[in-house]
């Protein structure tokens, strides 16, 4: 396309899948990413990139993962792993045209005795262009112990070196020890949180996530350093959001399956963040909230989310550099610091078994003290929608967006009508 076109093609593919062989002991895990993102944190935003036709870009992500398990007598299990994953698309940010990881995990397997024991390793080699490469390695030891069936805590020690990601010793690799639990008060509560301590800082992880019958609720928060494109977006999955890990695990929450089928939740894959799809290394803090009420004829969910993410060193040195994006000859690096945050509400009431009207309100909030802008958003939304045929709905409303925008950020408002068909293929 020439310059002052407007692109009019989107992609959408979020899909997933997994085969296990020869006694569940060979299998190969498939995944495959292509969407739609807003391409600057400075532009335009919109809960929706695909229906834009600014500010957009086109990314993807494909992974094959073949693996093999089997038990070491009796006294472990063990697993190899092998991931080769592509990046790319339009974001204008670095990806790696082929990341390459090796794992391996061996588990002793629990006995009488209250104690237990795992060992995991990776090492990890992206390729950006031009034969540009970046390796990580990982290695560690846990050591677990069962205070009570519901109650385990653990300890870790861990070995970890980063391709060019330095600390202010000018070290890029180093030990740390760390601690964890694993906690089911009850059968629909369980929480979990783990602390480490790496030579570039402290990283950790908490969730949180409990059910009523007619309530669900999730949380979950982790600080850690990102090396693949997919996982530097914040994708909303309220299904893994809301599971847990106890007792129940891998049952369908049947509050969170009412709430999709109604079409009051955003659909799992949604990216909640703006931008920055890159394999480059990036230290990120994300917090991601979940609470739905399902009723007969009434329910109501809120999602929030909080993301801050900060360049590193890792590929600073080699290249030049230019505010929150920058240009190498390999791609765009990402510089500086960016904090998002938001809430969305979602209410829907029943008017009979086929149609409903739905409302959501969402506020958004975008800044970067290193690149010196602000960005304000809100949208509000009335909708009205109903089921056609067993297959096929149809929608229709009005919406309000504003954006006040500080700084390098951009300013707009809108109010449009909208209508269209969805239909669905079983």
């Amino acid at each position: 396309m020439s310059e002052g076109e407007t692109n009019f093609f989107r992609q959408a593919l979020n899909a997933r899948g997994s085969f296990a062989l020869i006694d569940d002991r060979f299998g190969v895990d498939l995944t495959g990413y292509m969407g739609t993102i807003g391409a600057s944190a400075m532009g335009p935003i919109t809960t929706d990139p695909g229906s834009s036709f600014s500010n957009t870009a086109n990314v993807r992500h494909f992974s094959i993962s073949p693996w093999y398990r089997d038990v070491l007598g009796r006294l472990a299990t063990y697993q190899l792993r092998y991931t080769a994953a592509h990046s790319g698309g339009s974001s204008g940010f670095a990806t790696a045209k082929l990341s390459q990881t090796a794992s391996a995990q061996v588990d002793g397997i629990q006995g009488a005795s209250k104690w237990n024991w795992r060992w995991y390793g990776s090492i990890q080699r992206r390729e950006f262009n031009s034969g540009f490469t970046r390796d990580r390695q990982h290695s560690g030891g846990v050591l677990f112990y069962n205070i009570y069936p519901t109650l385990r805590v653990y300890g870790t020690i861990d070995y970890e070196q980063i391709d060019g990601l330095r600390n202010e010793d000018g070290d890029t690799e180093g030990y740390g020890p760390g601690a964890g639990f694993d906690w089911t008060p009850f059968q629909r509560t369980s929480v979990s949180g783990s602390v480490s301590k790496r030579y570039y800082g402290t990283v950790g992880n908490l969730s949180l996530a409990h059910s009523t019958q007619r309530t669900t609720m999730g949380l979950r928060w982790s600080r850690s350093v990102l090396t693949s494109a997919d996982a530097s977006l914040l994708m909303f999955n309220p299904a893994s959001l809301t599971s847990g890990f106890g007792a129940g695990v891998g049952q369908a929450n049947p509050v969170i399956t009412s709430l999709l089928s109604a079409g009051i939740v955003l659909p799992p894959g949604t990216v909640l963040t703006q931008g920055m799809f890159t394999d480059a290394a990036m230290m990120a803090r994300q917090l991601t909230a979940f609470w739905g009420l399902r009723g007969a004829r009434n329910s109501l969910t809120f999602t929030g989310f909080f993301s801050n993410r900060e360049s590193t060193t890792e590929l600073q040195s080699s290249t030049q550099l230019t505010g929150i994006r920058g240009s190498a000859i390999f791609g765009g690096i990402f510089v500086g610091e960016i904090r998002e945050r938001g809430l969305i509400a979602s209410y829907s009431h029943r008017l009979d078994g086929r149609s409903a009207i739905d409302v959501v309100a969402d506020r958004r909030r975008i800044e970067s003290p290193t690149a010196f802008f602000e960005t304000q958003y809100t949208s509000f939304r009335v909708g009205y929608r109903t089921w056609i045929t067993s297959d096929m709905a149809g929608f229709a409303g009005v919406r309000r967006r504003v954006q006040s925008g500080h700084g390098r950020s951009a300013s707009y408002d809108e109010n449009s009508i909208y209508a269209g068909v969805d239909m669905r293929f079983y």
